[in-house]
């Protein structure tokens, strides 16, 4: 009788330190924590999950949807998932995270649909199809801020706190505090440096390292202090003056999505817009939303 007690005390604590989180089905085989699995099977904080030559979809208890595409492995927790390899998208997912290298992807958008890809162990690729996106690396730092309809590549080889970070886009100053909002990244910085007065309002590339002491002021997410600027063009596109102005003043993913709409009028503008951006040793590049991620709403069909 005691050593039943015993086992039950024990298959009860167990149960409580790993507690299901939702179910996965797929139409073929997969691996799930390890083991050979056909149709559907139980996911816990923590489960492992291996895709073949079908998708999968992950229902979880909170709400979330998942669906990871063909030859796809991650680890799935309650408030995140770590994507090893493969892609997937994600539904549903208000504070939700996903892991891949060293990047955190996250929305507070309870309809936000995000398709995120691991094509090389240090190469993800990223698209808002609905809702903002916040992206973040390991040290807390944003690297980038998506706008519905936009999709960026990372390449997070050489990624640290310490390292260099490059942007370009619009200079201007409000209350005595100079701001840049990123071309590409979507991400406002106040930038800290000499001889910053005579470029406002010019487009410039700057370079510089992060004070991770220093509070920005306004919205901007962090403080560049510049080593190197280069002069692009002494004009802005308004749109793209407004919207660093506006990055300044709104912040957070409302100004990535600021910066997004200045970025497509400098282009319409004729303003010559960068085509990547190294934030803390992350190199961020456009990409097509539509080549961004392989993912379709085709359970039969997703495939890398």
């Amino acid at each position: 009788m005691m050593m039943a007690l015993m086992l039950a005390l024990q298959l009860s604590m167990g149960m409580a330190a790993s507690p299901v989180i939702g179910v996965v089905t797929a139409k073929g085989s997969f691996r799930l924590d390890n083991a050979a699995t056909k149709g559907n099977g139980t996911l816990f904080e923590g489960s492992s999950i291996e895709t073949g030559q079908n998708s999968g979809q992950l229902q979880l208890t909170g709400g979330v949807q998942m669906q990871l595409g063909a030859d796809t492995k991650g680890k799935v927790y309650r408030d995140r998932l770590v994507l090893e390899r493969g892609s997937g998208e994600i539904r549903n997912a208000s504070r939700f995270g996903v892991e891949a290298s060293t990047l955190r992807v996250v929305s507070d958008d309870h309809n936000a649909v995000t398709r995120i890809e691991v094509r090389e162990p240090h190469r993800i690729q990223v698209a808002a199809m609905r809702g903002n996106l916040r992206v973040v690396n390991s040290n807390g730092i944003l690297i980038a801020a998506l706008a519905a309809g936009r999709a960026l590549e990372f390449e997070t080889k050489g990624a640290g706190a310490s390292a260099p970070t490059t942007l370009s886009g619009c200079l201007t100053k409000t209350d005595g505090h100079y701001y840049l909002t990123d071309d590409v990244s979507g991400v406002t910085v106040e930038l800290k440096g000499s001889s910053l007065d005579k470029y406002i309002g010019y487009k410039i590339e700057v370079t510089g390292g992060h004070v991770p002491t220093a509070k920005p002021a306004g919205n901007a997410t962090q403080v560049i202090q510049v080593s190197n600027l280069k002069e692009i063009s002494k004009r802005c596109s308004s749109g793209a003056a407004a919207a660093a102005a506006g990055g300044a003043a709104a912040g957070g993913a409302a100004a990535g999505g600021a910066a997004a709409g200045g970025t497509a009028a400098g282009a319409a503008a004729g303003t010559a817009v960068a085509t990547k951006a190294v934030i803390a040793g992350v190199v961020v590049a456009a990409a097509a939303t539509t080549t961004a991620v392989a993912v379709t709403t085709d359970e039969d069909n997703i495939s890398k």
